[in-house]
């Protein structure tokens, strides 16, 4: 049964802050940020034109995403790392597999695709390790 008291909420936070890393460094030229703006057909400075409340909603969102993955390991009676793990990696299958659908009518390409679920594969299987190991 799901229990709103056995989640570690610090360790929500450190999963939050984990996946706004992963996503900064994932997104920058030292990785996959210029393929990923060609791809998307921007540049650099639409990209910054969005301003604070961007990175706030981005926030937002990591903060949601971490705080179900750990809502869904109170399901397990021992949280460990291979539990985190285990359901940080049905949870990004499974969000990268909608993924898909919305790129196949949006025609967008496959370069685009595994660059977006990429990321999100690496901030779920870290953020499950931090909520497993927490």
């Amino acid at each position: 049964m799901i229990d709103l008291l056995e989640i570690n909420y610090f360790a929500v936070l450190l999963a939050t802050l984990a996946t706004m890393m992963i996503g900064f460094l994932w997104y920058s030229p030292a990785l996959f940020g210029n393929l990923w703006m060609k791809e998307i057909g921007l540049n650099k400075e639409d990209i910054s034109s969005g301003g604070p409340m961007t990175y706030v909603l981005t926030a937002l969102t990591a903060l949601v995403g971490s705080f179900f993955l750990a809502l869904l390991l109170t399901l397990f009676e021992e949280r460990t790392i291979m539990s985190g793990l285990t359901v940080a990696i049905i949870v990004a299958i499974s969000i990268s597999a909608k993924i898909g659908m919305n790129f196949l009518f949006e025609s967008k390409t496959k370069r685009l695709y595994f660059i977006t679920i990429g990321y999100h594969i690496v901030a779920y299987i870290v953020s499950g390790i931090i909520l497993g190991i927490m």
